[in-house]
């Protein structure tokens, strides 16, 4: 089990770490494997727990945005590539005086991230959010009052599908059969997370002074990395990760070796 966690961790490493065992890789290396977002680990209960705040400048402005994100998973759900999934995203300022603020529209791409080049940013999905109304120039917020928001995020529309099936197939699109892909496919390929960027327009007003600005905010969300199998009669979990060779490989895990991996104070439980 010591090794087992070992391969967690490195999964789980920063990319700086993971561009020193990728290379020499015989494989195209996505480039974004050496950014650093802030990330919501969701194979990590406190992670999940937390989720990711955020403070952001807004240009020219004395103020601050800040973002909460969340995850919002059933007991024993998984965030993964192929399910429906939503993230929560919670918006207010931080020292605003005398200005009055709107957000005017939110724009998200949602897109897959990958070790290897030919599959990193697939666009998963797309949101966009907007007051519905004439009378209200946006969303108001202020250091008390928050825009709360969710992200629900398709986990395999036709654009998604057609994207990975290009990038699955190399060059080779013209010869593609569209199909619906398994997890595995994905976590062979090298997917290891969802990467969530938003754009979110302002309307600031100060006085007789009306301000139109718009601000960044990127957030990834670990995709779980495990994989259950049905062998006859016994189950058998896939656990998937990053070998020393920079290419995907899996560990197969009984379930109690599972547990004991995915549990916090899992060992203590077992016996009792």
């Amino acid at each position: 089990m010591n090794k087992n966690l070992y391969k967690k961790i490195r999964y789980l490493a920063t990319a700086g770490a993971l561009s020193i065992s990728l290379a020499g890789c015989g494989e195209e290396v996505s480039t974004n494997v050496n950014a650093s977002y802030d990330m919501i680990d969701t194979t990590n209960e406190e992670s999940l727990k937390n989720g990711v705040t955020q403070t952001l400048e807004v240009p020219g402005e004395n103020f601050q945005l800040v973002v909460d994100y969340q995850c919002d998973l059933e007991e024993n759900e998984k965030w993964t590539v192929t399910s429906d999934k939503q993230l929560h995203m919670e918006i207010r300022t931080d020292g605003v005086t005398d200005e009055k603020v709107y957000i005017d529209n939110i724009h998200t791409d949602t897109s897959i991230c990958s070790y290897y080049a030919q599959i990193d940013g697939v666009m998963q999905d797309t949101m966009d959010d907007r007051i519905h109304n004439s009378l209200m120039l946006g969303f108001s917020i202020s250091d008390t009052n928050s825009y709360r928001g969710i992200n629900q995020i398709e986990g395999q529309n036709d654009t998604f599908v057609k994207g990975f099936a290009s990038g699955y197939n190399g060059y080779h699109s013209a010869s593609i059969t569209e199909q619906r892909f398994l997890e595995s496919d994905f976590l062979k390929n090298g997917v290891y997370a969802n990467k969530i960027s938003s754009v979110i327009d302002l309307i600031i007003v100060n006085g007789e002074e009306t301000t139109f600005t718009s601000v960044q905010s990127e957030v990834q969300v670990s995709v779980w990395p495990y994989i259950q199998f049905q062998d006859d009669d016994q189950i058998i979990y896939r656990f998937y990760y990053l070998g020393e060779d920079g290419k995907m490989t899996y560990d197969e895990l009984t379930p109690e070796e599972y547990y004991l991996q995915t549990q916090e104070d899992a060992s203590l439980k077992l016996t009792r």
